[in-house]
């Protein structure tokens, strides 16, 4: 048993170093013990270890404090690669990362029709070609991230992308089949909760909002990402809103949140007014930006949904802070004060909102994260996978 708790510490120290050196970008051996508590005698095996599977090199000295200046440690950005892709409901968006998660290149991939078999043959086709090109590196393909905007269970089944009708895909398996590395499948909003808590690491207790064709959520209580009993606990797009609503949302209810605040509706709302219809967000945004007044009332009632959600959110977590990725909030931030102003806080008047600066890749940048963090894991451990 002794035997068995020295290896745990053994691994869970590799761990602790490995992430100390990702999260700072460049340190010293004499700062890494520093900050993880571990002795310099420790610290230095390890990272020879690390260093010896090619994942750290040691690279041009440090600032001196006094003594000789120290040697820095950096991840090997390019020992290896992974591919994640986010399953829109227009397009199939796909992008290469390094060990660093820098993005090295994206891939748009238009759906053709809803027909799931059609576009996973165009999503393959890509593959291949990008596996094919990817730069010789020790590792190669580390890992395949797959976002999705819709339901997935906790085995990484999508169970509901209610607007393709995609329903019960096992693409976890049928990706592993093919490229045989490991494939994470997660809902977009809970890949974005992990981007956002890498780039917000003070914060313990918050919700992401991710507006797009869809309304997707993740939930972080006390540092951990929150998927509930099935997976399904992000689901806040198809909170009911409206009792009233006689149009059906496309997961089979009347109502929904998503019917009234994401883009695909905000597009609708907007071409019930126009003669000329407009096709994408971007248009809808011109036409604010041109002091359209029809365009200025969808907004409005845009701000004003949004105020509903984020209090319903409010209310169930109690969150120290929300972060919104909408192309819309990102264009017009000056309509935050107008959501604060219709949230209804009886216990603390007050709510934080920041706009996330992770853009359309937020997600995607999840899905590989969790690739690379797999992976470490694995180098970390190499019994468990003997």
């Amino acid at each position: 048993m002794k035997i068995e708790q020295t290896k745990d510490i053994r691994t869970a120290n590799r761990m602790k170093i490995i992430e100390t050196i990702v999260k700072n970008k460049a340190i010293s051996r004499a700062k890494i013990s520093e900050l993880t508590g571990l002795n310099k005698a420790t610290v230095s095996t390890i990272v020879k270890e690390w260093i010896d599977l090619d994942i750290l090199r040691e690279t041009d000295l440090g600032d001196s404090t006094g003594g000789r200046k120290p040697i820095m440690l950096m991840q090997i950005a390019n020992a290896g690669y992974c591919i994640s892709m986010d399953m829109g409901v227009t397009k199939i968006r796909v992008i290469l990362t390094d060990l660093c998660n820098n993005i090295i290149e994206t891939h748009n991939i238009p759906l053709v029709g809803n027909h799931f078999v059609t576009n996973y043959k165009q999503l393959y086709t890509l593959l291949d070609k990008l596996i094919d090109k990817m730069p010789p590196s020790s590792y190669g393909l580390v890992g395949i991230g797959v976002s999705v905007r819709g339901v997935v269970d906790l085995e990484g089944v999508i169970r509901n992308m209610p607007i393709l009708k995609w329903r019960n895909i096992d693409i976890m398996n049928l990706l592993k089949e093919r490229y045989h590395v490991p494939v994470f499948v997660n809902n977009d909003g809970n890949l974005m909760a992990i981007s956002e808590q890498k780039n917000n690491p003070e914060y313990n207790n918050f919700s992401v909002i991710n507006i797009t064709d869809v309304i997707s959520t993740g939930l972080v209580i006390n540092g951990k990402l929150v998927q509930g009993h099935h997976g399904f606990a992000n689901a806040v797009g198809h909170h009911t809103v409206n009792f009233n609503e006689t149009h059906q949302c496309s997961c089979g209810k009347y109502g929904c949140w998503e019917q009234y605040c994401s883009n695909d509706a905000v597009i609708k709302e907007m071409n019930r007014h126009l003669e000329k219809p407009i096709r994408e967000i971007e248009e809808f945004i011109a036409l604010v930006k041109t002091q359209n007044p029809i365009a200025i009332e969808v907004l409005n009632k845009f701000a004003r949904y949004l105020a509903v959600g984020i209090s319903n959110i409010i209310f169930i977590l109690d969150c120290e802070v929300i972060i919104i990725n909408s192309i819309i909030v990102s264009a017009f931030p000056y309509i935050i004060p107008e959501v604060l102003k219709n949230i209804v806080l009886p216990i603390t008047q007050t709510q934080d909102i920041l706009i996330s600066k992770l853009g359309e890749n937020a997600a995607l940048l999840g899905a590989s994260e969790q690739c690379i963090y797999n992976f470490l894991s694995i180098l970390a451990n190499p019994q468990k996978n003997e």
